[in-house]
């Protein structure tokens, strides 16, 4: 009977699974909007027409290994034909039917990559299914069975492909195909896990998986450029969470280094319109996640300063998480020359990460532009103004940090300027927030300014300081104001999400209102009656939903401190206009 499959397979069989590849693969790539799965319903009839074919022959002999792994190749394919056109049920019917024939075999050369090949397509479906756990349960096999066969047996199984296709007969080039097929559904498995971990919540087990995964493709040379590029750029910001900026580097390195290759293939530049939009989206993804680590580099670099203490443990456990992974084996070092990976400590150092920051930025602006790719460029535009604060931090000049912090009110209050609230209204509730602590970081700089000089503060410095007081004010009330959503007044509880954003807006508003330099006594007293009901506010709002007095712990601690101290200072005041 295995004779009679194998003078079927070479006659027809063989040309069948090809037309029904092509089918699957390529045809359907050009099927029309309303029937987009013509090309796949082709290939299944195909398949099924193998399929039944291969039962009557089983039928007639269940004891032939052969056919019995035939049978569960050919349902491998159908299961992932439903599972294309989201049919999954059945292709879970196909895909559990051949996995349980094969249960006893997981080991056998001829069965094994097939097994393994099942588990790989069931974790993707529950995946499918957002169901990340239960991938996981499959996936976690698929990889046990490879670990099993590499400690128990030789050599590589017969691939799964052998049982669609023809391969040559040469045996040291059989053995070598089927070595490099059993190792990519073991890539593929890793990747798989790298996503699922991912969207469990554990990105360092995902960071570790995506590692390998790129490292095994560069290894194999089976890899595209474009996503090998973006995966690890994107590892790179794992990597920017626990502060390991050497490692977060080398990823961004090799990715720049693997995305020359698309920018040096002659046949993509032939068809350069194509591929012109994935191109340049790819290209500027990997400049923002250059600049995202340049970002980040600045900022842990401040809080190592201001807290040196807690700044060597984070470089400890730094060094510990390095441990755990290898660098690529590429040979980046020009790329890594671009920018440090170590902590800079005074403003010329920050600079150098600033100009890069900025250049990456910019560059990315040019296929994010504001008009078609809007929520990305106001992203950009963010990051600039994060870049600039992170700066500022390491200029010693005030009047110049508050230069800063006016480039970054410029950028910010245009895109506001340019956007429809019916459309971007949590975009601009964030911007507005945003624009409100700039104003009140520029109020404190400027205070500082003022108490630094010995002479009595001028006319203009006063304005200055009151116009920025009222800004930033101006600024929390409209943030609060789109809390509203219309109505007159606030609502009675905020979201879980605008609790704390709230809370605090309310909070500056009645610390900054106290910072108006007035020479009115009227206008004192009742500013700081208005300070006065804006932390009774908080006071009043946390005692009515426990909840929120966690997530503003510290500022409801200076409001309960400060509402009894205010009618006080309000007394002294009236006392000291009496005299």
């Amino acid at each position: 009977m295995a004779t009679e499959w194998h003078n079927y397979l070479n006659e027809e069989g063989f040309s069948q699974f090809e037309q029904a590849r092509k089918l699957s693969d390529e045809y359907s790539l050009d099927d029309p909007e309303d029937d987009p799965y013509l090309s796949k319903y082709k290939a299944r009839e195909i398949l099924c027409g193998i399929k039944e074919k291969l039962k009557s022959l089983f039928e007639a002999n269940p004891d032939c290994e052969h056919l019995r792994f035939a049978s569960a190749a050919v349902d491998v394919k159908l299961g992932s034909n439903y599972v294309d056109t989201e049919e999954l049920p059945t292709g879970e019917e196909h895909l559990l039917r051949a996995l349980d024939e094969l249960e006893k075999f997981r080991l056998n050369r001829d069965a094994s990559n097939i097994y393994h090949s099942i588990l790989n397509n069931i974790g993707i479906l529950w995946t499918g299914r957002r169901n990340q756990k239960k991938a996981l349960e499959y996936f976690l096999k698929a990889e046990s069975v490879y670990n099993d066969w590499k400690q128990e047996a030789n050599g590589s199984p017969k691939s799964i492909e052998e049982y669609y296709k023809k391969f040559e007969e040469d045996s040291e080039k059989l053995e070598y195909q089927r070595n490099l097929n059993f190792e990519a559904t073991y890539t593929h498995t890793l990747y798989y896990m790298a996503q699922v971990h991912a969207k469990l919540g554990d990105s360092k087990k995902s960071a570790q998986y995506c590692q390998t995964t790129l490292q095994r493709q560069l290894d194999s040379q089976t890899y595209d450029p474009y996503d090998w590029s973006i995966n690890a750029a994107t590892l790179s910001q794992y990597y920017i969470t626990v502060e390991d900026f050497r490692q977060a580097r080398h990823c961004l390195a090799c990715s720049e280094l693997i995305f020359q290759e698309v920018e040096g293939n002659g046949s993509i530049k032939k068809d350069m319109e194509t591929y012109e939009e994935k191109y340049c989206q790819a290209k500027a993804d990997i400049e923002r996640c250059w600049a995202k680590y340049g970002i980040a580099l600045l900022e842990a670099s401040k809080d190592v300063l201001m807290k040196e203490d807690e700044g060597a443990v984070g470089k400890k456990s730094t060094q510990e998480e390095k441990m755990k992974y290898q660098n690529f084996n590429l040979e980046v070092t020009f790329h890594e020359d671009k920018i440090t990976c170590e902590f800079v400590q005074v403003f010329s150092e920050a600079r150098e990460v600033f100009l890069k920051v900025q250049k990456w930025l910019t560059d990315s602006k040019e296929f994010y532009v504001f008009d078609g790719r809007c929520t990305d460029h106001i992203e950009i535009i963010q990051d600039h103004s994060r870049v600039f604060k992170a700066l500022a931090f390491f200029e010693m000049d005030l009047e110049r940090q508050c230069k800063m912090h006016k480039r970054r009110i410029d950028m910010l209050a245009a895109i506001v300027g340019e956007l429809n609230p019916q459309h971007y209204l949590l975009i601009i509730r964030q911007l507005t927030f945003e624009l409100a602590e700039i104003y009140s970081q520029m109020v404190d700089l400027k205070f500082t300014i003022m108490e630094s000089e010995s002479s009595t503060p001028s006319r203009h410095i006063i304005k200055k300081i009151n116009t920025l007081v009222q800004q930033s004010i101006d600024h929390y009330k409209s943030y609060l104001d789109s809390l509203k959503n219309g109505k007159p007044d606030l609502p009675d509880e905020f979201s879980e999400s605008d609790t704390r954003p709230a809370l605090i807006a309310m909070f500056c508003m009645g610390r900054l209102i106290s910072k108006f330099l007035l020479s009115d006594v009227q206008q004192r007293l009742q500013n700081i009656k208005k300070t006065s009901a804006c932390y009774e506010f908080i006071i009043e709002y946390c005692n009515k939903f426990p909840d929120a007095a966690e997530v503003v712990a510290l500022e409801l601690s200076v409001c309960k401190e400060m509402v009894p101290l205010l009618p006080v200072k309000m007394e002294k005041i009236r006392q000291q206009a009496e005299l």
